[in-house]
């Protein structure tokens, strides 16, 4: 074990492979300040920072789902870091989409496992480094250390429910719920909790969305797709690219997430909505407004959109007349 340099604030990032992990890694890493435990789902991505050949970046293989792994996390970073952690960020995150008709119970449980539950166990797992961080606060040598702080990024999939992203929505949702209690329940020990939502960005998940979606309409029943209707997966197909194209760049995320991090009071806010300026807008009147309102409007841009069950009763003709 390498001791990290003590004047560093030490931060550990989850899902560190590619997209807003792998930005944020190399962004506090060029600042300087800062020793980062970049954890990554892959070997490959391990070796690629472990080529920066820097101690303040130090990769580590882990699967957010493989308790033993977090457990030989929390055993290195307490061993290398007397000072304590001066800030988690739970990344990691999936999505398997689909309509509930075609999504399996393995990808809700998958979803729940890894963007719900990963949270859980690393933030289990860092809370005693955070506590030693904070505490460091009240000696002499520490009073002008900014406070300690536990980030998610969550979605804003976990305060709105768009239509084929279920399971998606609801381990954001719980995301948000966990992040909400800590957030009053490790205020006594001064540490800030905060979520970053953001819209839809372009990163490699959105992007590959429709690989996804092809993969669970593929392994869908006949009778299914048969309601659904032979068009529907073309027009979901072209509904994820556009979104694709018209996504924020991700540098938006990024550059919030960083200032969540570096800023004295960066992680004070509980929510840190990031996207276009109407996105609030919407949010907030999904929120406000009856559901029936909401659905209404939901059901006009899902049928505009092709993504709207074309014989959901199964009662036309293979012409598309109705059977008599």
């Amino acid at each position: 074990m390498t001791l990290t340099n003590p004047s560093n604030l030490v931060v550990v990032i989850t899902g560190c492979d590619t997209g807003f992990g792998a930005e944020i890694t190399q962004d506090l890493y060029q600042r300087g300040g800062f020793t980062i435990y970049a954890t990554c789902l892959t070997d490959s991505a391990v070796e690629k920072y472990k080529a920066l050949q820097s101690s303040r970046v130090r990769a580590i293989q882990l699967d957010v789902t493989n308790q033993d792994d977090i457990n030989r996390l929390r055993a290195q970073v307490e061993a290398e870091c007397p000072q304590g952690v001066y800030c988690v960020l739970n990344n990691a995150g999936i999505y398997g989409g689909g309509f509930f008709d075609f999504a399996s119970e393995d990808s809700f449980q998958k979803m729940m496992d890894i963007n719900y539950m990963g949270i859980i166990r690393i933030s289990k797992a860092m809370l005693p480094s955070l506590r030693i961080y904070a505490k460091s606060r009240h000696t002499p040598q520490g009073k002008r250390l900014p406070k300690a702080r536990l980030l998610s990024i969550t979605s804003v999939a976990g305060r709105a429910n768009p239509p084929g992203h279920g399971g998606y929505n609801a381990s954001k949702h719980a995301a948000e719920s966990i992040m909400d209690t800590l957030r009053v329940e490790l205020s006594p020990w001064e540490i800030d909790v905060s979520m970053l939502e953001p819209f839809y960005a372009q990163t490699p998940l959105v992007s590959g969305a429709h690989v996804v979606l092809d993969k669970v309409w593929s392994s869908a029943d006949s009778t299914t797709q048969r309601m659904y209707g032979p068009n529907f997966i073309q027009g979901l197909a072209k509904h994820s690219e556009e979104l694709y194209k018209h996504s924020m760049p991700s540098k938006w995320v990024v550059d919030a997430t960083i200032n969540a991090i570096r800023k004295k009071n960066g992680a004070h806010r509980a929510r840190i909505l990031i996207g276009f300026w109407w996105v609030p807008i919407l949010i907030r009147s999904q929120e406000i407004f009856p559901s029936w309102i909401v659905d209404f409007f939901t059901k006009i841009i899902m049928k505009r959109l092709g993504t709207w069950p074309a014989d959901p009763f199964l009662i036309k003709d293979s012409k598309g007349t109705k059977e008599l």
